[in-house]
């Protein structure tokens, strides 16, 4: 039982003497707000620990490509990391329009994929969100991470766009994601 609730419950408890059979009509109404503002704040943690988790496995891709690196990244190398985990389902998505018959609509799984890519290919033309890997300390805490989400406040997030120079990012930002990609 969730804390709020359970401290509700206790009080109507303690009132009724330990019984909840027969509510009035006012704990009846705390009883519900209770429950109602439990949910709520259950459905606003799910939905946060999913985009977090769209984050950690794109800074995860990261620290997987950059590994063996023993320099700080140049501009084109990030962009061409970039560029390779926005295009990673490619040959996923050909081969299910190569399966598809002819004059049968995509299915909703294709429509995903392609709205995703679509996504992340207008997400980078504007500015990627990536750790910053033209920094060798910023990438020694990449390497250090262990994929939690605490332990990301360490490392330093840039914006990477596909023709400007990088943007650093002085405070962690939320990644905007869209309904489709948290669902």
């Amino acid at each position: 039982m969730p804390i709020s609730l359970h401290k509700v419950t206790k009080k109507i408890k303690a009132k009724k003497g330990g019984k909840l059979d027969s509510l009035g009509r006012r704990d009846s109404k705390k009883l519900n707000r209770a429950t109602l503002r439990d949910q709520k704040l259950k459905k606003l943690g799910t939905s946060r620990s999913k985009l977090k988790e769209v984050e950690l496995v794109r800074v995860g891709y990261f620290k997987v490509e950059t590994k063996d690196a023993t320099v700080p990244l140049s501009t084109t190398e990030v962009r061409d990391l970039v560029e390779r985990w926005v295009h990673r389902d490619d040959a996923e998505l050909s081969r299910m329009q190569s399966e598809r018959r002819a004059g049968r609509p995509a299915s909703p799984k294709e429509d995903l994929l392609k709205q995703r890519i679509n996504r992340e290919l207008e997400e980078f033309r504007t500015g990627f969100y990536v750790p910053d890997l033209q920094s060798w300390e910023n990438m020694e805490w990449l390497q250090r991470w262990d994929g939690s989400v605490g332990a990301l406040a360490q490392v330093k997030f840039v914006r990477i766009s596909k023709d400007e120079s990088p943007v650093e990012i002085e405070s962690p930002v939320e990644m905007e994601l869209s309904d489709e990609e948290t669902a």
